[in-house]
């Protein structure tokens, strides 16, 4: 289907702009993703350095408490009176006011003589407490630390109730053997208390439980986000975990409950719990997708116990970044139209005059004179082609006027020089006839003389008889040469396909109508056709192909030498062999020896030759559909070799006329 040129221009520009706008699109998307995530990613980094220093702070200031209230007054009575009430109930007060869950006392050797909460068990030891250990050599210590059961039922109060937790099921947990959490963790803190020499009497210790501290969590997210909401919802979330379980968190289930008792994904258990590193990316928390940051929670002694974890919601920055897709689509959209309305009025203009030009040289193609293009208005090249045309055209219409009066004169001559052509080829034909059968009477004689069936001659009538028949053969042969050519060239000669047996319809008649000079000149045939070789072709034409080439062997091959007659079935054709052991012919004289009229080997042979031979043979051969071509080494050989088609290949030609 035809284009316009205008088109085809358009449709590139198109082309060129799906492709810009489709690699934009991915570069844009690629772009916006990797710095929309980056920057959420930043953020949540930030905001859980915000969340860990809010830990931090809380630590400090349970320390900074412990160490204030250890020098106290009622710290001082509760050493002198420890089973007093009035005492426990004052220390109770300075509990309460301060937000501790437990407050205890113990002596210098880390027995526990005091404790606020019911049921204020005493008397236990802690000197492996790293907290009491720390305070009774003097030195304030504070952080966070596992609480097994036992020591949450010494501790008194709700603690070991509040620290139990019954494992939720969770998509994608890691499988564990337990199913509920009994154990807590809580930032505590100890002071040493001295006595009025300075002495360590024994330590302070206090603590606040993690465990369903939603308070906690709820002020990290209101100090780190500021409470932000997004669709009705809070931007961020912050949980605690104990080892891999939520014991305090403001992320909620699908009724609204917060999600205490779940548990952290299999593959942040491994990177965080596991490995003790941080893991930062894009997860689907309980029911909905955040950005999130998980970092490990170390107790006093650095071992893992935990995670802290906080996450900004996936969906306000899936809407930032829809939201830059489409504008970064709207301004590509704009100036793809742009581009596009460009590029068709470009298109449009540069193909107006080619459009004119294209009209007037279809006119000049059909024989029209050409009409004077008229010249665009902006100097271009456009305009030089205009110029050049136009100028064209011109010459072309004075060079019609010149040629149909020329032309007028050739038809004079033409019509003569076709009728000198016919005579010529009537010519050719006929006295290559008359030739023929005249010299093949006199050869006919000089045979009937040369084998003495008219009586015995000398031997000098004898030699003299032999010439005449040798050069009467060469005659002949020229004559049939003549006359091939006359047929050929008039379009006579046709090709009469038929169901023709190769060796037993060409091959053997040709070695037998030379079987006399093939013994003269003592020449040994190497035959390697088949017995029988069943092949579609015009028997007659091809005795001619192939008496040419067994005559060329004859004739300029050795004396006593040899004669190879070759032939090889290939897989669409049979390829056929005449080869000689003659001088051969160097490569230059190879190329042209299929020409009409091409002689080389005078000096070899001093008959005859008419030089028509090997071009009638070709002839032959090509309208068969086959080819020929010639292999020599000069000096030592020369092979002549022919390819025919077999099969049903032939009859694609069967019928065509040999010119």
């Amino acid at each position: 289907m035809r284009l316009e040129l205008s088109k085809r221009i358009f449709l590139n520009f198109v082309v060129v702009i799906a492709a810009f706008c489709i690699l934009g699109a991915l570069l844009g998307a690629s772009l916006i993703n990797r710095n929309i995530l980056n920057e959420a990613q930043r953020r949540v980094r930030l905001d859980l350095r915000s969340g860990w220093s809010v830990i931090h702070s809380e630590i400090n200031q349970i320390g900074l408490f412990v160490s204030a209230l250890g020098p106290g007054r009622r710290v001082a009575n509760a050493y002198g009176a420890p089973g007093s009430q009035a005492v426990r109930a004052a220390l109770e007060a300075a509990r309460q006011k301060i937000g501790f869950d437990f407050l205890s006392l113990t002596d210098a050797g880390g027995r526990v003589i005091l404790r606020t909460l019911e049921p204020y068990n005493a008397g236990d030891y802690l000197p492996n407490d790293a907290f009491v250990s720390g305070a009774l050599k003097g030195k304030t210590t504070s952080g966070l630390a596992i609480l097994g059961p036992e020591r949450l039922r010494s501790e008194g109060g709700n603690l070991e109730e509040r620290a139990f937790m019954a494992f939720e099921p969770t998509a994608k947990a890691k499988r564990r053997a337990k199913t509920a959490e009994s154990a807590g963790i809580a930032i505590i803190a100890a002071a040493p208390v001295r006595d009025a020499t300075g002495d360590i009497i024994g330590a302070l210790y206090a603590g606040v439980l993690l465990n369903r501290n939603h308070a906690l969590v709820d002020k990290i997210r209101s100090i780190v986000f500021e409470d932000e909401k997004y669709n009705d919802r809070h931007v961020g979330t912050v949980t605690i975990f104990q080892w891999d379980t939520r014991i305090a968190t403001n992320v909620t289930l699908a009724n609204g409950n917060r999600a205490i008792g779940t548990r952290v994904s299999e593959e942040v258990y491994d990177k965080v719990l596991e490995n003790d590193s941080s893991w930062y990316d894009r997860a689907f928390v309980v029911n909905d997708w955040y950005i999130s940051a998980y970092d490990p929670i170390h107790d006093i002694s650095g071992q893992v116990i935990g995670i802290l974890y906080v996450g900004v919601l996936a969906e306000k920055y899936d809407d930032m970044r829809r939201g830059l897709w489409k504008l970064y689509g709207g301004f590509c959209a704009a100036a793809a139209v742009f581009v596009l309305g460009a590029g068709f009025f470009f298109s449009r203009r540069l193909t107006g005059s080619l459009r004119q030009l294209a009209k007037a040289a279809d006119q000049i193609a059909r024989g029209k004179p050409g009409k004077k293009v008229t010249e665009p208005a902006h100097n271009d090249e456009i305009l030089d082609l205009t110029r050049t045309f136009n100028t064209m055209a011109e010459s072309l219409r004075d060079r019609e006027e010149k040629l149909i009066n020329a032309n007028t004169k050739l038809e004079h001559t033409n019509t003569s020089l076709q009728r000198l052509n016919t005579n010529y080829l009537d010519m050719l034909g006929f006295v290559s006839h008359e030739l023929k059968n005249t010299l093949g009477v006199i050869y006919t004689s000089a045979r009937t003389l040369d084998t003495g069936m008219v009586g015995t001659l000398s031997e000098p009538q004898a030699t003299l008889v032999r010439n005449i028949s040798k050069s009467i053969g060469a005659a002949v042969s020229m004559t049939r040469s003549y006359l091939d050519l006359a047929r050929l060239e008039s379009g006579e000669m046709r090709l009469a396909m038929t169901a023709t047996d190769m060796s037993k319809d060409i091959g053997t008649p040709v070695l037998e109508e030379f079987k006399q000079p093939i013994a003269e000149k003592g020449i040994t045939i190497e035959n390697a056709l088949p017995e029988t070789l069943p092949i579609t072709a015009d028997p007659v034409l091809l005795q001619i192909a192939y008496r040419n080439l067994i005559s060329n062997a004859i004739k300029y091959g050795r004396p006593n030498g040899k004669i190879r007659i070759g032939f090889v079935r290939e897989e669409k054709s049979f390829r056929f062999e005449v080869w000689n052991d003659g001088k051969g012919l160097s490569p230059d004289k190879t190329a042209r020896l299929f020409g009409k009229f091409v002689r080389f080997n005078q000096e070899i042979d001093t008959s005859r030759s008419a030089g028509l031979g090997l071009f009638i043979t070709r002839e032959i051969i090509t309208k068969h559909g086959g080819k020929i071509w010639v292999e020599s080494e000069e000096g030592k050989w020369i092979n002549f070799l022919f390819t025919l088609p077999k099969g049903e290949q032939n009859d694609k030609i069967m019928g065509r006329p040999l010119c």
